[in-house]
């Protein structure tokens, strides 16, 4: 039977998995989003180093110009992202999440407008984008009448959008790179730059930042949540390699929403949060995959 199953869906559950146990151990664990955050760009360093070594980095200037601005995204964005997981917990955070997925989509149409009139020229698909457009919207809509999702939803509206642009910074990045140099490259030199930035925002803003960072829960939570969520990116990274069309790959990865609404409900963590309409996010976020042109 396991000679009948394809690598790439064992990869890609993997990642969803990993994902999942990485949010859900930030969550318990009782560390600072900090210390998530720059332990995740430590490992990620310390994985892409040896890589490099062996490929060489990419030349291209593009390459570094668009990294460095996603790297300064991210930052912003994780912050706030693991902040938001302990205030209202990994599930709900991650039904929310697509949502910058679906953002990105669109805003992708203003770096490449030629693209929408391939989608106009195929009208079965570009129904369909409509319609799981407006599932989007009429989601959304019922987010709000339920107070705790549209709460959550207020306190992570920044990092969706942050992450709409920060999809895109990633897509030209890797684009100005060879594919052997492109994702460890991105990785490698993403995380170095993240991590001085981290250092400038501790230094200027948040003087305890280094101290939470390096504390016992500190590094505890952070190197055992960081070193599963990397261990996520890297397996899905092998996923897409591996596979005819990404969209399988997108698909199972998001199982990682179904893993941490488990966790939750295992754990005894309350959740309050319209799940029905949250799913629906989800739901247009895979359409998408589908229905995107490759």
């Amino acid at each position: 039977m396991a000679k009948m199953i394809p690598l790439w869906f064992f990869l890609a559950l993997g990642s969803s998995a990993c994902s999942a146990l990485g949010v859900y151990m930030h969550q318990r664990l009782g560390g600072t989003n900090a210390a998530t955050a720059v332990w995740l760009k430590i490992l990620a360093v310390a994985l892409a180093a040896p890589v490099l070594w062996q490929t060489g980095l990419p030349t291209h200037p593009l390459f570094y110009l668009f990294t460095a601005g996603a790297a300064l995204i991210w930052c912003y964005n994780d912050l706030v992202y693991f902040e938001a997981v302990k205030n209202h917990g990994g599930a709900l955070v991650a039904r929310l999440s697509p949502l910058g997925l679906i953002l990105g989509f669109i805003a992708w149409f203003a770096i490449k407008p030629e693209l929408l009139g391939r989608y106009l020229e195929d009208t079965p698909r570009f129904l369909g984008i409509c319609a799981t457009l407006l599932l989007t919207v009429g989601c959304t809509i019922f987010l709000k009448r339920c107070a705790v999702s549209w709460m959550a939803l207020k306190a992570i509206w920044p990092i969706i959008i942050a992450a709409a642009i920060g999809i895109i910074c990633l897509k030209s990045a890797v684009d100005y790179a060879p594919e052997d140099q492109g994702v460890f490259g991105y990785i490698g030199f993403e995380a170095s730059l993240m991590l001085a930035f981290y250092g400038l925002y501790f230094t200027l803003r948040r003087h305890s930042g280094w101290k939470d960072v390096f504390s016992r829960a500190g590094w505890r939570s952070g190197s055992v949540a960081g070193g599963l969520l990397l261990l996520g990116v890297v397996l899905r990274t092998y996923a897409f390699q591996s596979v005819d069309h990404p969209a399988f790959v997108t698909m199972i990865a998001m199982l990682d929403v179904v893993w941490l609404m488990i966790l939750s409900r295992l754990s005894g963590w309350k959740d309050g949060s319209n799940k029905i309409a949250t799913l629906g996010i989800v739901l247009a976020a895979l359409a998408l995959a589908f229905l995107k042109i490759r």
